[in-house]
């Protein structure tokens, strides 16, 4: 019985340490978790690794065009730019290399030098939906809507869901009159593709041209929310607050166009404007000041500084203002009512200097009409002489 005892213990010892060994086994190896990335970070990872690579020389013209690609992504075009160039440098028969710099250029406004490019792809047998949605884009940016509509027919064919295409597509459908439909396809666009401002901002001039500021306060929002810098969507942010009756918060929206682009010439006249509806004078002077510098021959906007130096009663600068605003257009009636205005209140202020005397001195006290009596002067008296017409007189 005893012998059976440490028999059933030994068995019981030997098991519990088998099962403990099988544990260790397969806690070693185990596969940790993946940790989990944002796409920013796991950018940054690929850029430091692309720095480090192309800093050792290892495939520079691939390393330089996925950087670029990054880059674009991110919407920081210059450096995209300077990547892509680096690119073509070393590599300047690459349709992909062509294609990325077409759409750098694009981005930024410069359509001879995207649509070169995007040719030069096609050239060399680029047939990729994003070529052909970006020749329709350059297209329809200059004005070719035939072209555009082709390469936007065979985009969609190829991609059927690109946002992109959407946008043109959304663009030609607004030239030919349709704004319902244009909407409905920049909303997909934007969707499908959060990146295209374009078709942000076309939707908000559409609606604002249909009169519907409340859908385009809401398309603005959301526009906003992804690109917080922008100072077009600020500025329209303005122009809707306007249309809404609501100038001090259109003011605001003004302004924060001016702090991201400070050389923003329109937002910049309608602080101006909205500054001297409001009554706010300063602020209207913090936006003329840059536009004097940028049109300092502007007749507008001297008699702009002028008046609201006249309002805030800097007479001097007002009359500078308003003599230059004189001397560019010699008949102008705004400079001259300014300088009429001053004048006037310049004599007003220096007649109440002169003629503010000391009550308690005798020898300026002044007649007290209510105490003079004031008679009428009654008329003479006329006598009349008769006359006796039976003897003459001889009037010598």
């Amino acid at each position: 019985m005893a012998r059976l005892s440490c028999l059933l213990l030994s068995a019981l010892l030997w098991t519990i340490l088998l099962s403990s060994c099988q544990s260790d086994a397969r806690n070693a190896t185990r596969i940790p978790p993946v940790v989990k990335k944002t796409r920013a970070q796991w950018q940054d990872d690929a850029m430091a690794s692309l720095t480090d690579l192309i800093g050792r020389g290892i495939d520079t013209d691939i390393n330089y065009f996925k950087r670029a690609r990054i880059y674009f992504e991110r919407e920081q075009y210059t450096k995209a730019l300077d990547d892509i160039n680096k690119s073509i440098y070393e590599q300047n028969n690459s349709s992909e290399y062509f294609l990325l710099r077409g759409k750098v250029y694009r981005e930024m406004g410069r359509m001879g030098n995207a649509l070169e490019d995007a040719q030069r792809a096609e050239a060399l047998q680029q047939r990729s939906p994003d070529l052909y949605v970006l020749l329709a884009d350059i297209y329809q940016a200059q004005g070719h809507f035939g072209e555009a509509a082709g390469y936007l027919s065979q985009a969609l064919k190829m991609a059927p869901y690109d946002g992109g295409a959407y946008y043109v597509k959304g663009i030609l459908q607004a030239r030919q009159g349709d704004t319902l439909a244009s909407l409905s396809s920049f909303d997909y666009a934007t969707s499908v593709n959060p990146r295209l401002l374009r078709a942000y901002e076309q939707s908000i001039a559409i609606l604002l041209k249909l009169n519907d500021p409340g859908k385009a306060l809401e398309v603005n929002s959301r526009a906003i929310r992804r690109f917080p810098k922008s100072a077009t969507l600020h500025f329209e942010r303005g122009q809707i607050f306007q249309s809404m009756a609501l100038p001090d918060t259109a003011l605001y929206s003004y302004e924060m166009a001016v702090s991201i682009r400070p050389n923003y010439e329109e937002a910049l006249i309608r602080v101006a404007d909205l500054g001297i509806q409001l009554r706010r004078f300063p602020r209207a002077l913090a936006a003329i000041h840059p536009l004097l510098r940028m049109k300092p021959a502007s007749k507008e906007v001297n008699n702009m500084a002028g008046f609201c130096y006249e309002k805030t009663g800097e007479y001097e600068q007002a009359k500078e203002y308003y003599t230059t605003a004189l001397g560019l257009s010699p008949g102008d009636q705004d400079a001259r009512y300014g300088l009429f205005r001053i004048r006037q209140r310049q004599n007003e202020a220096m007649d109440a200097a002169y003629g503010t005397v000391d009550d308690g001195d005798d020898r300026f006290k002044l007649l007290d009409t209510a105490r003079v009596k004031i008679t009428t002067i009654q008329p003479r008296g006329t006598t009349n002489i008769r006359i006796d017409s039976s003897r003459k007189a001889k009037i010598e």
